[in-house]
């Protein structure tokens, strides 16, 4: 009897730890553990299919991925590691983004508590590379709800992202400003119409709180500062970014709500690649990178992609030493140093929105 006791005792404390831990986890952390994202590149995380190398599948090929755990293999993220939706996870207490829809299909043991149904190269438009738009990606959401793969109760404790980023205006050469004043405005404003209508097609079938991003700017990203030799923006591709930015935020009315929430990318990006001339006022954050412009990952070729080689396998690319000194991975996407920069900046406002506080 006496040899048991000690074994009970120790029962007891391990199930009051264990409880303690529960309770102050839940005291911790907000009930948000349901994760939906859509979207593009900025939060894909494996969406697009492999198949053999090219621009649009390059993410499955080396050297993408490289930072990434201690394979180091790519993972279908554009970045050497994570991307934003991975930090929007890590707010929410995950380790990562939640499993990709295409990882779903079929699998009857898979976690509904969270899908990333984000594909690389999507807008709100049809684009070339045949990427679902936003409204085919919340159709399939919406399936799913439907189906009874993802139980709607869930929903009201549910986080989403919306993660468009400017593919609809590639497309176009916008960037550029292409056309005249009067289009371009137009086709920015049906951009925005579409991401709202999403929004509040999202909301109505019950996700609680909605994160959109704005515009980042655009001008400042590599495929733009290349001519100038990574030495300076674009400022006709940063003013597309402003209008769209400004129509977006008026439609979402986002300021007024508590349910719909505009991720300042645009500050966040340009705190980083742009910042202020003047020492005492120039951002901090930016310090920490060697390179604002220039990519990490760069094609010898202005008309190539990072990973691409050539007839003999022989790379017709560059990578740095050091991706913790790039802000970006490749022509327009952050490096996971990147993304955590720009995260650091807008993590307080984001748990301050869905009311996660830290003890």
């Amino acid at each position: 009897m006496s040899g048991r006791v000690p074994a009970i005792l120790l029962s007891l404390i391990c199930f009051l730890t264990l409880s303690a831990s529960h309770v102050e986890s839940a005291r911790t952390f907000h009930w948000y553990n349901a994760l939906f994202v859509f979207g593009d590149s900025f939060a894909d995380t494996g969406n697009f299919p492999k198949s053999n190398l090219s621009e649009v599948t390059r993410q499955w090929y080396q050297p993408y991925g490289c930072s990434h755990g201690f394979l180091q293999d790519p993972t279908g993220r554009f970045s050497n590691s994570y991307v934003q939706s991975d930090f929007i996870a890590k707010i929410l207490g995950r380790s990562e983004a939640p499993q990709t829809y295409r990882a779903t299909k079929g699998n009857d043991y898979a976690d509904k508590l969270g899908v990333n149904f984000a594909v690389a190269g999507a807008g709100v438009f049809e684009v070339p590379r045949k990427a679902p738009t936003l409204a085919t990606q919340i159709d399939s959401f919406e399936k799913m709800l439907d189906g009874g793969d993802i139980g709607k109760w869930r929903l009201e404790e549910s986080a989403a992202l919306v993660a468009i980023s400017g593919n609809d205006y590639a497309r176009l050469v916008v960037a550029n400003m292409s056309g005249g004043e009067s289009e371009v405005l137009g086709f920015i404003g049906n951009v925005t119409d579409e991401i709202a209508r999403g929004v509040a097609r999202l909301r109505g079938l019950g996700v609680a709180k909605v994160l959109v991003n704005n515009l980042h700017p655009l001008g400042c990203t590599p495929w733009q500062a290349r001519p100038s030799n990574y030495t300076k923006c674009m400022a006709r591709g940063n003013m597309a970014a402003e209008f769209h930015n400004d129509g977006l935020g008026k439609k979402l009315n986002a300021t007024t709500s508590d349910n719909v929430y505009l991720v300042d990318l645009n500050r966040a990006f340009t705190n980083i690649v742009d910042p202020s001339d003047d020492p005492h006022d120039a951002s901090q954050v930016a310090k920490q990178f060697e390179e604002k412009l220039k990519p990490c990952c760069n094609s010898f070729d202005p008309s190539g992609y990072c990973g691409q080689v050539d007839e003999d396998g022989g790379a017709q690319y560059t990578v740095c030493s050091n991706p913790e000194k790039h802000f970006f991975w490749d022509d327009v996407h952050p490096t996971q140093a990147g993304w955590e920069a720009v995260m650091q900046q807008l993590e307080q406002d984001i748990k301050d929105f869905l009311r996660i506080s830290y003890s």
